[in-house]
């Protein structure tokens, strides 16, 4: 191996890094070119320069260089270990070349080094565009415009490309970055002076003109392709057959996606630009372009308007099928998700379900294994559930066309909240705690200090990743499993919206394969229209959207067909866990109006899905997350910890946990100016053991952010906007600032430990709210206190009134010591829905926990606000005032 080695490096030097002399002694050397061959040359190049003096070290380095380069771009092996052979010897090129000895050299080798990470295939993607940009950024350092202008354009075209595939961060913006360094190069790369270059960028800027979010999206596509012809008039066929093929197959996506223009003939130009691309892709010169280039012919071929649909999904197959040659897991495993979900596709149209189900099931598989190499921060894998949510789903109908029903259950599972599950899953660990607490102390240390190598938080990755999957396996759970999580009289509603209907799964013990009900294209549009009316209304006019509640949610029972829904469930359940997808977690479904449940039920008082099981109506982001969260029965003495009224102006808030602290021993409540966020995580720390949460105040959920939302704690709002740390701000609709590092924010709650809760209770606005995405993760104030052990949470989906939450929470703790959370919650509501101004009175008059004092507070309140000309009028009948929150969990 060295003295391979040796001779490919002499030969390097020999020919000045000549691609026509090293590219066929690679080829001749392929099954040298592995990981092995990287250690040797870090070994004998570390052993070699350190006896060298610094020119003849330059030299040696230069060959490296030039090595690394032929490594790069060469089209044949394994490309995975060619780039890290590549990455080894630019690396070892910066032991020499360092900025302040060799600055040209040191921003050369960092831009080469640059496109290395760029393509690397090994290590996480999202974590290697991020290297690759910080290395083009450091050569723009030396790199720039007024001193060498040539290589300042071709680094700028490099950092195109590299924020047009990256992956943190908003996509849009990137996007627009990647068009800006694209423009910034065309102002050196002029095609009268430098036509290939000129054409390079603008088949790159093509690129990010395709992908472009911002702007018409069919202006975008028309610029895309004036681009691609502009390249196409320099990189001809004769000239640069492999940039010609090249930008033929970006020209024929971009026909393939085009808007305006006939669809059918769009599609023909982009199976002529396929076709002319494998003219050059060949599968032995260039077996990854080529692969890629059939994969992109197969989906001109599934969508082709032209010729025998029969034919043309044939041809389709085929194309898939020879690019999943290449394309394998091993190899290529996004590349292998994406051609298999493809071919998958195209096996649903040809109607070969058995054939779209075991390529499904391999995409999954790889992307599950994907995954899990993903140890870099939720958000990537955030992102990496919303781009393939649509393969899940497409498995689901799959697996409900085989009559597969029970394994639709399971890939519904396998697609939801995988995020909180894998935190639940991994809760349990000590050794990974404390991996992860040293690894964000080691991530602090870096941020504060300059030029750091990142060598010991790689490490501690490392370590965090071997563990994980030594001892922490997360198995997908399996329909027997959900049907053990239920007794003989409780039932499991699932909803699932797909492409163009949406279906509920009624899952019980006793059943071996879910009930189904599915809407129809009808009733998937009139939800999708009634949803966005109803989160807009409330965004933008709370007074209208609660007038409108009542009538808003007659109008969405009518559309999810509850009645219908609720025939499947067996007479015998008098409990029911709902189980809703993406925006149905931010909908009161338990307060759906529904048909009496009996002819002799009264016809004069209204009935809602909560009154049709006594036992309790309760919710779960998912099955799985049920099997974790943690049962834990009452016992007669628990203890509480609670926040009371930290805004100083939240009257009732006060006599609320006054009264429900009376329930437990023992009690720490942090009242008023003394709920600081210090105070509040202090006293949590100090009292692991604590059973009971309530936190009495102000809550705020930031849809675009939602690691954002808070629980509003003192001295956290002021008027006037501080000075620092304006990124932790937020400005609230009536013009104060709200300071997140003052407020208990999503985060911090993610990173609480409650070992012993049973229960935390948000009595505030907006508290069960979570993000709608198309990736259904769970994500809001709920979902952290459920990772943070709680086995239940009981939150609130829209701004709740003061005096009437009040009033249902004391009630809610009354029923505490004999009924489980979620039927204990089910019963204060209906008691005041059901409750005239005479019962309320009463019932306060009666009421042990409520000293004088706060009585006469609540009756004074009854008879000024509430009084009624009929005595048997409920003042709290509306749901806007008793449905608002709702029990998640255990």
């Amino acid at each position: 191996m060295l003295e391979f080695l040796l001779q490919v490096l002499k030969a390097t030097a020999d020919s000045n890094g000549d691609a026509k002399v090293i590219h066929p002694l690679l080829e001749a050397n392929r099954e040298k070119l592995d990981m092995n061959f990287a250690q040797i040359l870090r070994s004998w190049a570390m052993a070699t320069l350190s006896d060298l003096e610094i020119d003849t070290a330059r030299n040696t380095v230069v060959d490296i260089i030039n090595f690394s380069n032929r490594m790069w771009d060469f089209p044949l092996g394994n490309r995975a270990n060619n780039l890290e052979i590549a990455i080894t010897g630019y690396e070892i090129a910066l032991t020499v070349f360092t900025q302040d000895r060799f600055p040209i050299d040191w921003a050369m080798t960092q831009n080469n080094l640059g496109n290395a990470y760029s393509d690397r295939i090994r290590g996480e993607r999202a974590d290697n565009l991020e290297v690759a940009i910080k290395c083009y950024e450091d050569a723009l350092l030396e790199y720039t415009r007024d001193r060498f202008p040539i290589q300042w354009a071709t680094t700028q075209n490099n950092l195109g490309i590299a924020y047009r595939n990256r992956i943190r961060g908003e996509r849009a913006d990137n996007l627009e970055v990647a068009i800006k360094c694209y423009e910034d190069a065309l102002l050196e790369r002029t095609r009268d002076r430098f036509p290939i270059n000129w054409a390079t960028t603008q088949n790159n800027l093509g690129a990010a003109y395709s992908d472009r979010i911002r702007g018409e999206r069919a202006e975008n596509l028309e610029v895309a392709i004036k681009c691609y012809e502009d390249a196409l008039l320099e990189y001809t066929r004769d000239r640069f057959p492999i940039q010609w093929a090249t930008t033929q197959n970006n020209l024929g996506n971009a026909y393939r996606n085009r808007i305006q223009g006939e669809r059918a003939d769009n599609l023909e130009l982009a199976i002529k630009c396929y076709e002319d691309a494998l003219l050059e892709y060949t599968r032995d010169r260039f077996p990854i372009d080529w692969a890629m280039t059939q994969n992109n012919l197969g989906a001109a071929y599934r969508n082709r308007i032209r010729g025998e649909r029969a034919d043309n999904l044939e041809l389709a197959i085929k194309c898939y099928e020879d690019a999943l040659q290449v394309r394998t897991r091993q190899a290529l495993p996004q590349n292998h998700a994406d051609t298999a979900f493809n071919l998958g596709l195209a096996y649903v149209d040809a109607k070969q379900f058995t054939e779209a189900y075991n390529i499904f099931k391999s995409a999954i598989d790889t992307v599950e294994f994907l995954r899990g190499e993903i140890f870099s921060g939720d958000e990537i894998k955030q992102k990496l559930a919303e781009e393939w949510n649509q393969l899940y789903r497409s498995m689901v109908e799959v697996c409900l066309q085989l009559k597969y029903d029970d394994q639709a259950v399971e890939y519904i599972e396998r697609s939801k909240t995988r995020n909180l599950v894998e935190l639940l899953a991994n809760q349990g660990s000590p050794a990974l705690h404390q991996l992860q607490q040293q690894i964000a102390e080691e991530k602090r240390r870096l941020a504060a200090a300059d030029n750091s190598e990142p060598t010991s938080l790689n490490q501690l990755r490392q370590q965090r990743q071997d563990l994980i999957k030594q001892v922490i396996p997360l198995e997908h759970i399996r329909f027997a499993e959900i049907q053990g999580l239920l007794d003989n009289h409780t039932a499991i509603l699932q909803w699932y919206i797909f492409n163009d209907c949406f279906r509920v799964l009624i899952i019980t013990r006793q059943d071996q394969t879910p009930r189904i009900w599915k809407s129809t294209a009808e009733d998937f549009d009139a939800l999708n229209k009634w949803s966005d009316e109803y989160l807009k209304t409330y965004d933008k006019n709370k007074p209208l959207w609660r007038h409108q509640l009542a009538g808003k949610l007659q109008e969405l029972a009518d559309i999810l067909h509850i009645n219908d829904v609720l025939h499947l469930v067996p007479n015998t359940c008098n409990a029911v866990i709902l189980v809703p997808h993406r925006y149905l977690h931010l909908l009161p479904l338990h307060a759906l109006p529904v048909s009496p449940s009996s002819p002799s039920s009264s016809s004069s008082s209204s009935s809602y899905l909560l009154d049709r099981f006594p036992n309790g109506v309760r919710y779960a982001p998912s099955c799985q997350l049920l099997k974790l969260a943690k049962k834990r029965p009452y016992q007669p003495q628990q203890s509480l910890f609670a926040i009371q009224d930290p805004s100083d102006n939240l009257i009732y808030t006060n006599m609320e946990v006054e009264a429900i602290q009376r329930h437990f021993h023992p009690t720490t409540v942090l009242k008023k100016a003394q709920a600081t966020k210090q105070a509040l995580l202090q006293a949590v720390a100090n009292s692991p053991d604590v059973q009971v949460i309530h936190l009495s105040c102000h809550g705020y959920f930031d849809i675009k952010t939602p690691v954002n939302s808070a629980i509003a704690l003192a001295n956290c709002v002021s008027p006037i906007p501080g000075a620092d740390s304006q990124s932790r701000q937020i400005t609230l609709a009536d013009g104060n600032t709200l300071d997140l590092e003052k407020c208990l924010t999503l985060v911090d709650i993610f990173n609480l430990n409650l070992p012993e809760c049973r229960l935390v209770t948000l009595s505030a606005c907006e508290t069960g709210l979570t993000k709608s995405t198309t990736s259904d993760e769970y994500i809001g104030l709920p979902s952290g206190f459920l990772k943070a052990g709680s086995s239940s949470v009981v939150s609130s989906l829209w701004s709740v009134d003061d005096f009437a939450t009040a009033l249902l929470m004391i009630r809610f703790y009354d029923n505490l010591p004999s009924l489980p959370v979620a039927q204990g919650l089910c019963e204060a509501q209906q008691w005041l829905r059901n409750a005239t101004q005479p019962d309320l009175i009463k019932w306060t008059e009666e009421h042990r926990n409520i000293n004088e004092e706060n009585k006469q507070i609540i009756q004074n309140r009854l008879e000024k606000h509430y009084g009624c000309e009929n005595p048997n009028d409920k003042p709290f009948a509306k749901p806007a005032a008793w449905a608002g929150f709702c029990a998640i969990g255990n």
